[in-house]
């Protein structure tokens, strides 16, 4: 008897000793799940998944990454596989305008919310997306091009470096940028678009087109400033006096944007804040989750202009 009381009395001890160490609520039990999906090797989208876990406590999530690998089939596996992990809400950052829809439609379906993260749906792709928070790449490129005909008031010719081909921010800023120079004494002597958001890619279209077009390069708008970066390497190798004065207009207004309008003669950067897109892409997204009449699709944040002038009001970003 004073056996079975002391092995009762084992275990009883043993289910105090799990419960207190492992079989308690965590500090995130009850909250909804948000999982974001990116390719978080490009600068932008792994300081936005900084962001997220920086702030989720304050919209009331449990956040999760999954990484796209710039890859529309692994895209797919991510979306497929926080359904199935029992997410809220997703978050994503697509590849490309299409290659989600299925996939977040499905989701959507079974009650999922899903929430464009720096990136506006395309026309096409207007219900794939419960929400979308973004800037307007449509007035990015406008912008860009404002700047460009301010800066040379009597005209001039130059090149477009675009963002990954296909994405949706590098396809609304090249086609703002076009209907901003159309009828204007602005010619754009070539555009081409990198396979990825790649400096080294960048850096080859721009030496290709130094070699064929040479001092009539007096502005290049490349769609990211790390992309500027290559620019600016190309530039500098010509070593001649033209080329230092080629006016650059890069977007992000990421931290390398911020040195390049301190280092470079003729730098401008529009940027975009990370941290308020993804902290209103959770503040929409709990509000969808919720029901609530306040819950808004489409989610426009404005673009700062960081120039010479203009930099001293603003603090560098970390990424």
């Amino acid at each position: 008897m004073n056996r079975k009381l002391a092995t009762v009395a084992a275990l009883a001890a043993v289910a105090i000793l799990v419960g207190a160490c492992g079989g308690g609520a965590s500090p995130s039990a009850g909250k909804p799940k948000l999982t974001f999906v990116a390719q978080i090797d490009n600068p932008s989208q792994g300081f936005s998944w900084k962001m997220y876990q920086k702030n989720a406590e304050k919209y009331g999530f449990e956040v999760s990454v999954c990484d796209n690998k710039n890859d529309v089939q692994q895209q797919t596996t991510c979306i497929n596989d926080a359904v199935a992990a029992g997410a809220k809400a997703i978050a994503i950052n697509p590849k490309d305008e299409m290659g989600y829809v299925p996939a977040t439609k499905a989701a959507m379906e079974k009650g999922v919310v899903v929430c464009l993260s720096m990136v506006p749906p395309a026309a096409d792709a207007i219900d794939g997306s419960t929400c979308s928070v973004s800037v307007d790449d449509i007035l990015g490129g406008q912008t860009a091009a404002e700047a460009i005909m301010a800066f040379f008031p009597d005209g001039a010719t130059g090149v477009e470096i675009g963002g990954q081909g296909g994405h949706v921010a590098a396809n609304n800023r090249h086609e703002g940028f076009s209907k901003g120079i159309e009828g204007k004494n602005i010619e754009v002597l070539d555009y081409q678009n990198p396979t990825a958001w790649d400096t080294a890619e960048a850096q080859a279209i721009a030496e290709d087109m130094i070699t064929k077009y040479g001092d009539q390069i007096q502005f290049v708008f490349c769609h990211w400033d790390n992309g500027a970066t290559g620019v600016i390497n190309a530039l500098k190798a010509v070593n001649e006096p033209w080329a230092e004065d080629v006016l650059i207009i890069g977007v992000d207004g990421n931290k390398v944007g911020f040195q390049q309008v301190e280092s470079w003669k003729n730098y401008i950067s529009i940027a975009q804040n990370a941290e308020t897109i993804t902290s209103k892409v959770m503040e929409q997204s709990m509000l969808w989750i919720k029901k609530d009449p306040a819950a808004v699709k489409a989610n426009i944040i404005p673009f700062d202009i960081i120039n010479k002038e203009t930099i001293g009001n603003f603090t560098a970003p970390e990424w």
